[in-house]
């Protein structure tokens, strides 16, 4: 009997370990990121931007508007450790699934 729980626990130990490596091996992609600013010039993302590091931009001093080149490009943000870095510290999913409960239906967005 003790070799069979051991076992059990054994099986539930490495199940455990091997999804908590998948979910610790998951890329974080700039473009799956709510920060990820498309380019305007073509497509390209490896010209596109993230709106989490603005840049010193006087202009911005005038109206309060940030424009597209007031952003950092992604590549710059992910080589800098003290930005988002290689392991994408800042980085936030784009897309969540919310749920909105209401009176009489629960709705998952």
């Amino acid at each position: 009997m003790f070799f069979t729980i051991n076992t059990t626990i054994m099986r539930l130990v490495f199940v455990l370990s091997m999804f908590l490596l998948a979910n610790s091996m998951r890329e974080k992609f700039c473009i799956n990121c709510k920060y990820f600013i498309k380019p305007t010039t073509g497509g390209l993302n490896e010209f596109a931007k993230c709106s989490m590091f603005p840049t010193n931009n006087p202009k911005y001093l005038i109206d309060g508007r940030h424009r597209q080149s007031d952003y950092r490009y992604c590549y710059t943000a992910r080589d800098f450790d003290s930005l988002c870095g290689k392991n994408g510290t800042k980085y936030k999913k784009k897309y969540t699934w919310k749920r909105i409960e209401t009176n009489s239906t629960t709705i998952d967005m």
